[in-house]
Parts: C-alpha cells; sequence; structure tokens
C-alpha cells in the first residue's frame, strides 16, 4: 500500500509544489483546502493519471475547525497552511493566534490519532520561515552566519503591539507558531518526530500558471510589481537578501519527511543573493523571456551589488537532505515566463 501524506494548505504557493512532487512520487496525498474552489484549483494543476491519488478534506478555519477527520489513516503530515499577508487589523486575531493554533491543533489531532492507531504518523514536517531564525534589530549584520540554532527575539507580546507594523506581527507568529511546535513534543512526547524547515524569501513559477494577478503570492508579487513598473522606475530595497526557489522548499520538506530520523529536527535553506536589481539584470539579459516584460522592467543601475551583509548556512540541509538548490537566474525566468503568460491572457480579454 502507498503511504498517505495529509498536506495543509495544499493550494498554497509551496503547498502546490509538496503535492506535485508526492503525487510523481507514488504517494498518495489528502489535502486540506479552505473551499470547494480551492479543490479545483489544486486539481486544475494535477494531470490525470495522478487524480485517483489525492483527496480532500475542508479545513475552512485552521484555528477551529476539527482535524480529526483529515488524520484518519494518514502515515505522515507535511503541514504548510499559516496565515500569510500583509492585512492585518489585530495582529493576534489575525496573524499571531491562527499561527500558533494551528500548528498546535494538527500536532495535538495527530498525537491523539496516534494513541489509538498504534502510533501509525512517524514524522510531521512543519512550514517554519527564517522569519523564526533572523534577528531584524542586527539588520545586515555582515560577517555573521545564521545557522539553525538562531532563534528570533521578538516576542508574542513585541507581536500584539505591532498595530502599524505587520512585518514584525508576521515574524513574530513565525517564531511563535515554530516555538509551539517544540514546545508541543517536548512536553507531550508523542510517537512521532517533527522537523521544520526555515526558508528565506522564495520565489519561482506556481504549479499551474497564473489566472490573474491575484493569484500571485506575496513573495512572488514583490518581483510582478518590479517588471510592471515601467522603464524608469526606481528600483526598491529589500529587507531579506537571501532566496530559495520554491520547488527546492517542496523538495526540503519531501526529503524531510523521508528522511526520517528518530529524533526532531530544524533545517535552515537558502539558495543564494538575490535584490530587485540582481533579478532585473537577470530577465534584460534572458534570451527566453519576452520584450513584453523586458519593456515594462526597469533598467536601475546594472549590476549595482548589495552592501555586505550575513550568510545563511545551509550545509546541515544538503548534508542530511541531499538537497541541492535551483540558481536564482533559472527560478527568475521561469517565473517571469509565467508573467508573460498572464499578460497574455489579460491583454486577450
Amino acid at each position: 500500500m502507498p503511504k498517505t501524506i495529509l498536506v495543509t494548505g495544499a493550494s498554497s504557493f509551496i503547498g502546490g509544489w509538496i503535492v506535485k512532487y508526492l503525487l510523481e512520487k507514488g504517494y498518495n496525498v489528502r489535502g486540506t483546502v479552505r473551499s470547494q474552489a480551492k479543490e479545483a484549483q489544486v486539481l486544475d494543476g494535477i494531470s490525470n493519471e495522478h487524480r485517483s491519488q489525492i483527496s480532500f478534506v475542508y479545513i475552512a478555519d485552521i484555528t477551529t475547525d476539527s482535524f480529526d477527520e483529515a488524520v484518519q489513516g494518514i502515515d505522515g503530515i507535511i503541514h504548510v497552511a499559516s496565515p500569510f499577508h500583509f492585512k492585518v487589523n489585530d495582529p493576534e486575531k489575525d496573524m499571531i493566534l491562527p499561527a500558533i493554533n494551528g500548528t498546535v491543533r494538527i500536532l495535538q489531532a495527530a498525537h491523539e490519532y496516534n494513541q489509538k492507531n498504534q502510533n501509525q504518523i512517524k514524522r510531521i514536517v512543519i512550514t517554519s520561515s527564517f522569519a523564526s531564525i533572523f534577528d531584524p534589530s542586527l539588520g545586515f549584520r555582515p560577517g555573521y552566519s545564521y545557522t539553525e540554532k538562531d532563534w528570533c527575539p521578538l516576542t508574542y507580546e513585541q507581536g500584539a503591539a505591532a498595530k502599524n507594523d505587520p512585518l514584525t506581527v508576521y515574524r513574530v507568529s513565525k517564531v511563535c507558531a515554530e516555538r509551539a511546535a517544540w514546545d508541543f513534543v517536548e512536553k507531550e512526547k508523542p510517537a512521532f518526530t517533527i522537523a521544520t524547515i526555515c526558508e528565506p524569501m522564495v520565489f519561482g513559477p506556481s504549479v499551474n500558471g497564473f489566472k490573474s494577478s491575484d493569484d500571485i503570492h506575496t513573495s512572488n508579487g514583490m518581483i510582478w510589481s518590479v517588471v510592471t513598473s515601467g522603464k524608469d522606475a526606481k528600483v526598491p530595497e529589500i529587507r531579506t537578501p537571501w532566496q530559495v526557489d520554491v520547488r527546492d522548499v517542496a523538495r526540503t520538506h519531501i526529503a524531510a519527511l523521508e528522511q526520517m530520523t528518530d529524533t526532531n529536527e530544524r533545517y535552515l535553506i537558502a539558495a543564494e543573493t538575490w535584490s530587485h536589481q540582481r533579478a532585473i539584470d537577470i530577465i534584460h539579459e534572458s534570451t527566453t523571456i519576452p520584450t513584453s516584460i523586458k519593456d515594462t522592467t526597469p533598467i536601475g543601475t546594472k549590476g549595482q551589488r548589495l552592501s555586505d551583509h550575513f550568510d545563511i548556512d545551509s550545509s546541515k540541509a544538503q548534508k542530511e537532505l541531499g538537497i541541492t538548490f535551483i540558481p536564482f537566474e533559472k527560478t527568475v525566468e521561469d517565473l517571469t515566463l509565467q508573467f508573460a503568460q498572464l499578460q497574455e491572457k489579460v491583454q486577450h480579454h
């Protein structure tokens, strides 16, 4: 019997690729989605030969809806679902509590299921973020190398108080959710182990292209806004100088599920540095990206380098999980070609 893996947030940017790769590897997948529309969106990206391997459970709200049905008959879990948007009215209610509760409640449901079913669920992989590792108060911190041992020092209270600072709220939601997972494992001593995956900026193509600009998720949206800003536009500054391709993020999650250890693990991954200038230089030098995109992309200051900044050490994931990284050039080209297809769609309607 092929194993069945539960993927929460199956319609998300990272979740979509995880589902695709699991199906291609022969797993059965149960995806949680918020609605029928989201289910249709996931199915849209799946070839007919794999559709029999996937089923869905509706979870409209990860903070209140029960995960009991979702975990039935499951062998492993990849928990991707977490609120990630910058529209925050009430930091606690909109972002921090949903992130913490979603994570704790999936662990709780798996733990309770295991107690009644001979500990069938062996590993839970959780999408965390470089935000839970990075200390924003230290900025670009030249000469420092971040590893899995580092933790963002922001507290729940700071997040709750950050009414007009959505980035701080997001960072707090990630660090508190990941800490909650580690606390759960320490306190409850479940039969499963966890692996958390921490990644910086995530770019790359969507598993099934973009139907409208609303489909472009938050980090790709930064590049979309630059490539549609016009030849003479100012090139924006960046906050996090490291990035990784979404397909590598997905592969890391699956590797962390498959290379199961009897220990709980944290993995930090980053491919290489990036800046908006570097992305637009790639676009203008590319032979595959159409002129329709180049014509609305600024020129900026070609070849301009970032100021000195911290490193991210991914050697643990590379050694233990065998992860290799897609070059930023390919990430930008593959993403931008989907932008070009979207522009054609928009112009024809």
